[in-house]
């Protein structure tokens, strides 16, 4: 029994962190350069298998590209990458919270 709960806890937790991985990648798209071309996967990380607190991992370049390496060096990218999360976030406890109002 115990077993199943955590199951359903897992399931819901990862259902809403799919929901903040879109928000995610649909805020990063407006005006940060996606690394890959399928934006959004899944990986069995533990730090990602939490049955309470949903999570994304987001993968912002590679040291080894150059050009990558120059933009994680960017103050400048740094800001817009954290503008995108914060409206992410945003977007996604506004969600939760009209959900929860319901």
């Amino acid at each position: 029994m115990r077993n199943i709960l955590i199951d359903l806890a897992q399931r819901e937790t990862m259902n809403r962190s799919v929901q903040f991985a879109k928000f995610l990648v649909a805020e990063l798209s407006r005006g940060v350069k996606l690394v890959r071309h399928k934006k959004h996967r899944f990986a069995g990380f533990a730090v990602l298998r939490a049955p309470d607190v949903p999570s994304v991992l987001i993968e912002l370049g590679y040291l080894s590209n150059a050009a990558d390496e120059r933009l994680l060096r960017s103050a400048a990218h740094h800001a817009k990458v954290a503008r995108a999360v914060v409206r992410a976030i945003e977007r996604y406890m506004a969600l939760r919270a009209k959900l929860s109002r319901s």
